[in-house]
């Protein structure tokens, strides 16, 4: 080899050295700069970590102040995280064999970390402002209507949060702090993104229904579930408010025996109601809420107001007694006008139970009414503020014992879509595996406090054909006491004028399936049950009849077939009741 070709070769191999050198010195300079950004991230959501206990307890005390200040001293926090993960070395160390979905997951948690922090700092600055008690108002409907706007930003941003994260296969991430991280925001997420989308919606309705715009009536319908019905129970007793600016007054009330019964139904109602239930949805004021549709419910009361001679009104509203219940426990007791208390720990008794036992019809409706309007005296007389009636009402809605309905079309449409909209929407909201359980009493009576029901539902693929098959089964039992004939009156009993003896309980038990599942054998203690089953609301439901007498347990079972090949995970909602049933899912199925 030539002095030349070493000379050229040497100086190669030097370049190659040095050009090694300087990637390698670029490189480690990359990781140092990507070490730095990781550590800036890893700060800023481990601050948020540790701030979540200061946040829990903050919002456990109802500390808006605290709470307020604690999401604000976080906006430094998640935006270091979010400026670190917008480094355009963090997208490149994303693709890194083996790590990089940790390092991608890392990314979307800080970026809607610091996106939801920042709408919920609004969010508690609108708070203390309807924390504010009002004196003369239910409520400050300035206040509510100001705060939707930051409710529902807050809101669209949790929507956001809860599909980026949930694309997010924590089990698939390697490093176990990101893991449990991922796990913990997803979880919160999901907790939280269903109540903001519920406040912004009803932050945007209920001004306008509380007179924000000018006065409004309010139609409030009071179920009586020691009778049942689907929704509910009997529609049995019916107060119209007027709101205006908040200010709520009580301006006229009736009792279900002052609507006859009519020859047709006073509002059309679709077949397959018809088909489960016979024709006496429309015909009987007390079965407005027999149907599952609370528009069609809303739509008969309103007509039975407007025959009795009221004028069309602006809102429904569906309440049973135990929201009354949940409303008191913030109000504290209400004196009645014989100088009896009524309070949240004696409102089923003395609401329930006493009247039916110890007063006649007439004087049934005189003591109801009279503890109606003093109920609202109370609540129209205003002194708490808006947040404590929506920690009240929260329990009560969930459970579906208020519905709400608006004749303003824009209202209504924002309605439809909540949870606010009555047992069928709540059942279309619950996912393509929810089953509904509904209860109409047969017995003509106030029996209600008396029943007793657990429900179990589970599936398996039983079929050749891959096809999921689940069951819905009922234990349900009677507490009437043994000597209910002659011990009971007839307004508690029925007197056995409607099919069912003296002393027991006869319940109309139907279940709706998911949209398009099919309908298979019913059985009573383990022997095939005649039922009636029909397509109504667009879910299939069939339907059966119990009989109870006192100390007597009987268990219906209902079975359905999925309408394509795979598995089911069955869950349940069922009719609001007075004594809530035990439910169980992932019970074991026969394949029978």
């Amino acid at each position: 080899m030539t002095g030349n070709a070493r000379a050229r070769r040497g100086g190669s191999v030097r370049g190659w050295v040095w050009g090694s050198v300087l990637m390698l010195c670029l490189l480690l300079l990359a990781l140092g700069w990507l070490a730095t950004r990781v550590a800036s991230a890893a700060l800023g959501l481990s601050q948020v970590a540790e701030a979540v206990p200061t946040l829990s307890a903050a919002a456990q005390v109802e500390d808006l102040a605290g709470l307020g200040g604690a999401l604000d001293g976080l906006r430094a926090d998640t935006h270091a995280a979010a400026d670190a993960v917008a480094d355009p070395l963090w997208a490149v160390a994303e693709t890194m064999p083996l790590i990089g979905g940790d390092f991608a997951a890392v990314a979307a948690v800080a970026r809607q970390t610091d996106a939801v922090v920042g709408e919920m700092v609004q969010v508690a600055d609108a708070a203390l402002s309807l924390a504010a008690p009002n004196e003369d108002a239910l409520v400050d409907v300035s206040a509510l209507a100001a705060a939707h706007a930051p409710i529902a930003r807050a809101a669209a941003a949790l929507v956001t949060a809860h599909g980026t994260l949930g694309d997010i296969d924590a089990a698939a991430l390697l490093l176990p702090p990101v893991t449990r991280g991922v796990a913990a925001l997803q979880d919160a997420v999901t907790a939280a993104e269903p109540v903001m989308t519920g406040l912004a919606d009803a932050t945007a309705v209920l001004p306008g229904i509380l007179g924000a715009d000018g006065p409004r009536t309010v139609l409030v319908v009071i179920q009586n579930n020691a009778e049942l019905r689907s929704g509910g129970g009997i529609t049995g007793s019916f107060a119209l408010l007027t709101a205006d600016g908040g200010r709520v007054s009580l301006v006229d009330q009736a009792d279900s025996s002052e609507f006859a019964h009519t020859a047709a139904p006073v509002a059309d109602v679709p077949a397959g109601t018809t088909a489960l239930y016979g024709d006496v949805v429309g015909r009987f004021v007390q079965n407005a809420s027999m149907t599952t549709d609370f528009t069609l419910t809303a739509t008969l009361a309103s007509r039975w107001w407007q025959d009795r001679g009221g004028a069309a009104p602006d809102a429904v509203l569906s309440i049973d007694p135990l929201v009354v219940r949940a409303l008191l426990a913030v109000t504290g007791p209400v004196t009645l006008p014989d100088g009896s208390s009524l309070a949240a720990d004696n409102l089923v008794q003395r609401l329930l139970v006493d009247p039916y036992l110890t007063l006649d019809p007439a004087a049934q409706t005189v003591f109801l009414q009279s503890a109606t309007r003093a109920l609202f005296q109370r609540l129209s007389a205003g002194g708490v503020d808006a947040m404590a009636w929506t920690r009240a009402l929260a329990g009560p809605v969930a459970e579906g014992r208020v519905s709400l309905w608006s004749a303003h079309a824009q209202e209504q449409a924002v309605l439809a879509e909540t949870v606010l909209a009555g047992p069928a929407a709540r059942h279309r909201a619950a996912g393509g595996d929810a089953f509904a359980v509904y209860f109409n009493d047969a017995t003509g009576g106030k029996m209600g406090s008396f029943l007793h029901v657990d429900i179990a539902t589970g599936a398996a693929v039983c079929r050749a054909d891959g096809r999921a098959e689940v069951d819905v089964t009922l234990t349900m039992s009677s507490s009437a006491p043994g000597d209910a004939f002659p011990g009971l009156p007839l307004s508690m009993t029925g007197g056995g004028l409607w099919g069912t003896a003296w002393g027991d309980i006869g319940t109309n038990v139907s279940v709706a399936a998911p949209a398009g599942w099919f309908v298979g054998a019913v059985q009573k203690n383990e022997v095939a049950e005649p039922a009636v089953d029909a397509v109504d609301v667009g879910f299939p439901t069939v339907v059966a009849q119990v009989n109870l007498s006192p100390g007597e347990v009987n268990t219906l079972s209902f079975r359905f077939t999925a309408p394509e090949p795979g598995d089911a995970s069955p869950t349940l909602l069922h009719t609001p009741m007075l004594n809530a049933p035990g439910v169980t899912t992932g019970a074991p199925v026969d394949c029978r």
